[in-house]
């Protein structure tokens, strides 16, 4: 640390010794023949950590998604209880149920509710008054 001059110390300036053009060649069939281990073993190359992310995310739903099978008109009916989650236990979705009744003093249940509800009234019921939820 300099005293009282106000100038700081200068760096150990790096020498670099540029790489000849064996060293190039060498390398270029070295990152070549490291892509075809890579292919022959079947190991691919990572995307970025958020890319991934989201694909587990997508890949978790599509394989944990269940429609349940529920009379329509009582479906509708029961929304207007979404406020306790009564919709998503006749539904048979256990956790979004809970997850309504704790939010159930928010009023976001009431909202999510409705969402529900507009999801439901479009959906064109089978023989036995019954739609996926």
């Amino acid at each position: 640390m300099a005293t009282g001059t106000g100038k700081r110390p200068e760096k150990a300036k790096k020498t670099e010794t540029p790489l000849n053009t064996e060293q190039v060649k060498e390398l270029v069939a070295l990152e070549g023949e490291l892509k075809d281990l890579k292919e022959q073993h079947g190991i691919q190359e990572k995307g970025p950590l958020w890319q991934r992310l989201i694909q587990a995310w997508y890949d978790f739903k599509e394989s944990h998604t269940t429609l349940n099978p529920v009379k329509r008109k009582t479906y509708l009916w029961l929304c207007l209880l979404s406020v306790a989650g009564v919709n998503q236990f006749y539904a048979r979705h256990w956790v979004k149920g809970l997850i309504y009744l704790a939010l159930s003093w928010t009023g976001i249940s009431i909202a999510m509710g409705f969402i529900d509800w507009m999801i439901a009234v479009p959906k064109k019921p089978d023989d036995n008054g019954m739609i996926l939820m």
